[in-house]
């Protein structure tokens, strides 16, 4: 079997029938990553993981963690506001279980981190924090 090499501006290319894949159009410099192609992953799940990376950093530094493995024994609740008739996240409240005292995280730092307040919330979630309720003096110290 012969390759057949056609001349094209200086660059030899093989000659195919095939239209060129994104690694022969970008190379395997990492360009991809810079222009926001994936290659392997769909859109979708690199989001999802980029949000999960900001929320748990977030929460390792408000909370002094040292591995992302203890945010499976923090306890948590919300508190929420009312906003033009539509029931919004205020703040999020996140103790380890040993702890007395709760770490408030704002709707305000929530939003600095580009994601939104149901993504902190599934977060907890999928990590199995336990949701704790609180009766209405406790939240009123705490607020």
């Amino acid at each position: 079997m012969s390759i057949i090499f056609r001349k094209k501006q200086g660059v030899l290319v093989p000659k195919t029938n095939n239209p060129p894949t994104v690694q022969q159009i970008l190379g395997n410099i990492g360009l991809g990553a810079a222009l926001g192609i994936t290659l392997g992953k769909k859109k979708a799940e690199v989001i999802n993981n980029l949000i999960n990376e900001t929320v748990e950093r977030l929460i390792m530094e408000k909370l002094f963690l040292i591995s992302p493995s203890s945010i499976k024994k923090l306890e948590y609740f919300v508190s929420y506001q009312l906003i033009d008739g539509k029931k919004t996240v205020k703040t999020l409240f996140l103790k380890k279980k040993i702890w007395m005292s709760f770490v408030r995280i704002s709707y305000d730092e929530m939003m600095l981190t580009g994601t939104k307040s149901s993504d902190f919330l599934s977060f907890l979630e999928n990590k199995q924090c336990k949701k704790i309720k609180i009766s209405r003096e406790q939240l009123e110290n705490y607020i």
